[in-house]
Parts: structure tokens; sequence; C-alpha cells
């Protein structure tokens, strides 16, 4: 939901500076049509005044939509009473402007308001010249249930939108919190399989010592009772999060088991190549599970989504961290996010458990990338 966010309050800013730049321009060539084209029509101050008070507000309509909405049309509204209407061509851009700002972003009780207050100030401006009265009125009519229509219509459009972002939000959450049982249930299952070796190496040891090591029999044997109740206790608090009670213990795949998958997914119609760069050694467990996991979501969504596509696994050792790149050159899904766990969201979750960091996105030559840093220290 981060990029989406992102990308909606980007578009509120430029759009927020197209005002202001409409505004802008449109207050300069009222100015200019007042003073060099004769606009003003005998009362060139005054115009020149009140074109800035009509016209500058478009600016901020987004933010005060209410307030432009009603201000600017009845304040054009009062000058075309007073003195007959100003000519120039942004009058009614500015005018149906702060309409639909009125008619599309304010609160059905602010919208109902100034609706109202419109529709009588254009009725009583009508009736004020009896050579202009049909027109007026019809005008203010017209006007006003255009505005109804589009209210109805944009809020209609506008609910379910939300509607639907709340379910597209809903569904990340859930997303989330899948995930985060599914990484937990796998760390479960790796953790818990080294502790139990631990447990049967003390007890082993313990068992092999002779009599007269009774200081280290007892340094052993409370190992041994440790680990059992950890166990104890990880399977009593992981157990909520099991899809099912038959899980066996069984050690999780690593950075080793690698060759092995790639040999999976070329069987399964995706040409992979895979690169190891550094000393291999092993990695805490955590870490072996979370590389590999991430290199199965990435070429899972490059076999769904990449089409006849290739693409190349690099898993670098450093000093300090796992260097993890997978590139395909598809042009399949630009946001490979899918259910199962195998998508962006459970990339991010398994690097933000280890602090590492995650780049995904689209390569300009056409394809996909996924490069992951997790610290092994």
């Amino acid at each position: 939901m981060q990029p989406l966010l992102s990308c909606l309050r980007g578009s509120a800013v430029a759009s927020g500076r197209l005002d202001f730049v409409l505004a802008c321009v449109l207050i300069v060539g009222a100015e200019l049509a007042i003073w060099v084209g004769g606009d003003g029509a005998g009362h060139d101050v005054r115009a020149a005044l009140i074109a800035p008070l009509i016209l500058g507000p478009i600016a901020v309509r987004r933010r005060y939509p209410a307030l432009v909405g009603a201000g600017a049309p009845l304040l054009a509204g009062l000058e075309h009473a007073v003195w007959g209407g100003l000519q120039f061509v942004g009058y009614p851009v500015a005018y149906f402007c702060a309409l639909y700002g009125l008619t599309v972003w304010t609160p059905l009780r602010r919208f109902l308001l100034g609706w109202s207050l419109l529709v009588a100030v254009g009725l009583v401006v009508s009736a004020r010249s009896r050579a202009t009265l049909h027109d007026g009125v019809t005008f203010t009519v017209v006007t006003a249930l255009v505005m109804l229509l589009v209210r109805r219509v944009v809020g209609d459009r506008e609910r379910r939108a939300e509607l639907a972002e709340r379910e597209r939000d809903l569904a990340g959450r859930e997303a989330v919190v899948g995930e985060r049982a599914r990484i937990a249930r796998e760390l479960h299952d790796a953790i818990a399989h080294n502790v139990s070796m631990i447990v049967v190496q003390a007890g082993g040891e313990r068992r092999a010592l002779h009599d007269e090591s009774s200081s280290t029999s007892e340094v052993l044997e409370t190992i041994e009772q440790i680990g059992r109740g950890a166990l104890t206790e990880m399977r009593r608090l992981v157990g909520m999060l099991r899809s099912d009670g038959v899980d066996s213990l069984a050690p999780q795949p690593g950075l080793a088991d690698l060759p092995l998958l790639v040999t999976q997914v070329r069987e399964a119609g995706l040409l992979v190549e895979l690169h190891v760069e550094g000393e291999q050694r092993m990695l805490p467990v955590g870490i072996e599970l979370s590389g590999y996991r991430i290199v199965q979501e990435a070429l899972t969504n490059a076999l769904k989504h990449a089409g006849d596509a290739r693409a190349v696994v690099h898993v670098r050792y450093g000093s300090d961290s796992l260097e993890l790149e997978i590139v395909d050159d598809g042009e399949g899904a630009s946001s490979p996010v899918s259910g199962g766990g195998h998508g962006l969201v459970g990339m991010r979750e398994r690097v933000a458990l280890y602090g590492g960091l995650l780049d995904a996105g689209q390569r300009p030559s056409g394809g996909f990338t996924v490069r992951v840093v997790l610290p092994t220290r």
C-alpha cells in the first residue's frame, strides 16, 4: 500500500501546482484583456481589482473546495449584477472550475449549502434584468441540475474507488499477517531442529561421562533441561500459527539447496542460471532460510509472469552480508505479488526481519530485477 500512497500524494501535489499555474494564467489574461483589449468597458480600475478576487482562488480550490466553489461564483455573480459582467474567456473557466470543486470535493452538507446559495443568488441576479431573465434562469437551473448529476455520478465512482481501496488495504494486511505466520512457522521448524540437536548431543555426552565428572555432567544436564524447556515453549507459542498439527520438525531448506531449486524451475519451463560468488560458508539458519525463500519467490513469479524468458540468480557471500540478485528478461507483470507467500510481500517481510535492504522493480531494458542485501553479523 506504501507505493500507492506515495503515488497519490505526488498526484495531489502535481494537481495543486497545475491549479496555481491555471490561476496565474487566468489572472494575467484577464488583466491584459482589461487594460489592452478594452474588456473593462469603462471601469478598468475596478475590473482590474476584482479580476484576481474571482480568478485567484482557483489556485487553492482543492484545499478549500467549499469556500472557493461558493465564493468565486458568488463574487462573479455580484460583479455581473453591478457592472454587467466582464467578457474575458477566463471567467467562465474559473467559474466552472470552482463549481467542480464544490460539487465533487466537498461533504454533502457543505455541498447542499453552497449549491442552495448559488441557486438563490443566480435567480436573484437573473431577476434584476427583464431582458435576460429567461436566459439567466435557464442557465441557473441547468447549472444546478448538472451539479446534482455530476455529484451523483462522481460520488458513486469515488465511493466504489474508496471501497476498492479499503479492500486492497485489507487484502494487503492479510497478506502481511499470513506471510509473517508462514515465516514464523518455518523459523520455528528450523530453530527447533537445531535446539533438538543440542539437547540430543548434551544428553548423549552426559551419559557417556564417567562418575568423576559430576560437575560437567550437571552442566550438561542443565543444558539438556533448558533445551527441552525451550522446545516446549516454542511449540506452545508457535502452535497457534501452524496450519495443521502434523508438520514435522525437519530442517528447512538453505542456500545449499539452490541448485536443486534451479533444476526444478528449469524443468518447469524457465531457463535459469545460478552464479555463486565469494567464499561459501554456513550462515545463521534464519538467513539461510530467508535467502532460499527469496530466490524461490522471485523465480516462482518470473515463471508465472515473465513468459518466454530467462532468469539469472547471483548469490554473493560478503564478509558481513549476503547479497542476492534475481534478474529476468521477460515482459510480464510489473508487480509480482501473489498469494501463498510468493511475492514482494514475502520478500519484504523476510528482509525486514533481519534489517536488510530490498530493491525490486522493472528494468529499463525489460524484465524484472530483485536485489536483496541481508546482514550476516
